[in-house]
């Protein structure tokens, strides 16, 4: 089947650029001994996750349990969990898969690790963690060396944990005018920490960052031994503008059905706020996607089920019951809303995917 002959909406995922997007980072590993441990939240699905082991990953990175869980189930037996385990549900779900699989988890509080100390010692298993160290931007992780030092001694205390090393954000999108500015914040962190934990005679084997937009200067951050990008395996629209890829390595592609072009000025198509992300563009551009037959055209708002093109500036003419594709602002996001994908190659469908984790937010 031709890709303009599915239905739609439909999420179409082009298997050649999905594998030249793996083997590019696996080189990038390889070629600087960095350990490659992709995040699993912009695809949820457990055959890309294993052909990203076979690409050479040492293990794959989670946000939720349930995505854990659905990994696990296909046989994926290395997992970190990047997120806190709160609470004594998850704790105990913890454990479970602790006895299918080497999970670590990170975290950032006391009390982050008493649940999971309780969980896995009333089970008899051992988790690893990461303690989650804050470098500046602000979402989780311990303020001060202190902290983390104190974290990763009561982890040491707890028979059933093993401390196993530092997790840090190093941020998301950067100019590269402040790339540089952003690698000396980072670094002067990350060194005065391990500074620390070295003369207190804790070992640090893992420092763990990462994310797709920071992916290809890893190597310039201080002490890490892996990074954990998830975008890079699809990109979109947003890596896209900020320089990380081109229109060529974006794997994922939304294809919709012009259903109206009875408003002036104005084109809608069939997939709306439940088949993209609301996620705006980060790079001062404006709209939720790339058109690809027609860059003039503004994808400039959303209901649930209509897209709404601003087609004012552009030459081209629509036709009533044409596909288009769009490269979504930020797939991830875009791929939680499909039960589905279609794998192709060139035009051709290969095969149908169910989105296995999707909606696995617990």
């Amino acid at each position: 089947m031709n890709i303009r002959d599915v239905d739609t909406p439909a999420l179409v995922i082009d298997l050649d650029k999905v594998e030249k997007n793996l083997k590019a980072m696996a080189e990038y590993c390889r070629s600087h001994h960095i350990n490659l441990r992709p995040h699993t939240k912009t695809h949820k699905m457990p055959s890309l996750a294993k052909r990203q082991l076979e690409h050479g990953a040492t293990g794959l990175t989670v946000a939720k349990l349930g995505e854990a869980e659905i990994m696990v189930e296909s046989g994926v037996d290395r997992l970190l969990v990047a997120y806190p385990i709160i609470g004594r549900p998850k704790a105990e779900r913890l454990a479970a898969l602790c006895e299918k699989a080497d999970v670590t988890i990170a975290l950032d509080s006391p009390e982050a690790v008493d649940f999971a100390a309780r969980g896995t010692s009333e089970r008899g298993v051992r988790a690893g963690i990461l303690v989650e160290v804050d470098v500046g931007f602000r979402r989780c992780g311990v303020q001060d060396d202190q902290a983390a030092l104190k974290l990763a001694q009561r982890i040491i205390d707890c028979s059933s944990l093993e401390f196993r090393g530092l997790l840090f954000y190093p941020g998301s999108y950067v100019t590269q005018e402040t790339q540089e500015e952003q690698l000396r914040k980072v670094n002067a962190s990350l060194e005065r920490l391990l500074d620390s934990f070295q003369a207190n005679g804790i070992p640090v084997p893992v420092v763990s960052g990462g994310s797709t937009p920071t992916a290809r200067f890893s190597h310039r951050f201080s002490g890490l031994t892996e990074i954990r990008p998830g975008t890079y395996i699809f990109n979109d629209r947003n890596t896209m503008l900020h320089g990380v890829a081109q229109l060529d390595d974006c794997a994922g592609t939304v294809i919709v059905t012009v259903v109206s072009k009875a408003v002036p000025g104005k084109v809608i198509v069939d997939g709306g706020s439940k088949t993209f992300s609301s996620d705006p563009c980060l790079a001062g551009h404006t709209g939720f996607g790339l058109v690809k037959e027609d860059p003039e055209a503004v994808f400039v708002a959303m209901n649930e089920e209509h897209g709404y093109l601003d087609v004012s500036r552009s030459g081209r003419r629509y036709a009533i019951g044409e596909k288009l594709g769009v490269i979504p602002n930020h797939i991830c996001a875009t791929v939680n809303l499909h039960n589905e994908v279609f794998f192709a190659r060139g035009e051709t469908v290969e095969s149908v995917c169910p989105v296995a984790a999707r909606g696995k937010i617990r």
